[in-house]
């Protein structure tokens, strides 16, 4: 029976090897590169929640590619911040909704202090709308822990650029993000602020990271095209 309850805390369906990373802490570098304009944090404290935190940008991808990176199995390839993926189980699948219970286990720096932190969620995902879904299941560290991403077509009226027979066409997407925090004990100023700090950079990173990955992806798309 132990055995039982020990093989379902460990299951990681999509999930390549044991969840863990290739790339190795003392590796591990986050990420100040970005590409087209820089993603703006809009960073809030609304009433009883501790942070807020939405941002809209821009990516070099068309919205049903972008919505793959999101919902890989397998994307802590690209998002560097996450360290291994505990658990994963699928619970509804209709080909178009899939309704995820996910365990990460995510990283932070900031300064000269890291750490890492655990959250588990119920994802819902919906590839009609380009939609993500999350909220906390499992209080940890975190009390609330929830939010959503939701991709747009970007089209090249909205973009500047060259070379675009139709500005009706889609030349990328835009991506938006929103996220509610709040740590099982909120800490006193001013570590709550350092705190704040610290999520902000993580979804920073987080951003960057995307943006990298749909530049990677949209130049490998093109230079397949003019062979």
């Amino acid at each position: 029976m132990a055995e039982q309850e020990d093989a379902n805390a460990r299951a990681l369906d999509g999930v390549e090897g044991d969840g863990k990373t290739a790339i190795l802490d003392d590796a591990w570098v986050p990420s100040d590169s970005f590409v087209h304009e820089p993603p703006v944090l809009k960073v809030t404290q609304p009433k009883c929640t501790f942070c807020e935190i939405q941002t809209r940008f821009s990516v070099a991808l068309e919205p049903d590619a972008v919505y793959n990176i999101i919902t890989d199995p397998n994307n802590r390839r690209v998002f560097k911040n996450i360290k291994e993926v505990c658990y994963r189980k699928v619970l509804e699948d209709d080909g178009n909704r899939q309704l995820v219970e996910v365990e990460q286990l995510g990283r932070w720096r900031f300064l000269m202090i890291s750490g890492t932190f655990s959250s588990r969620v119920m994802v819902e995902q919906n590839r009609q709308e380009h939609q993500m879904l999350f909220n906390l299941v499992k209080q940890g560290m975190m009390r609330k822990f929830s939010g959503s991403w939701k991709i747009e077509s970007m089209y090249a009226s909205e973009w500047n650029s060259q070379g675009v027979d139709s500005e009706s066409e889609v030349v990328g997407s835009w991506v938006n993000f929103h996220q509610l925090l709040e740590p099982a004990m909120v800490p006193p100023w001013p570590l709550s602020m350092y705190i704040r700090g610290v999520s902000e950079r993580i979804i920073r990173e987080m951003c960057s990271d995307l943006q990298i990955e749909c530049l990677r992806l949209s130049q490998l798309n093109s230079s397949r095209s003019q062979q």
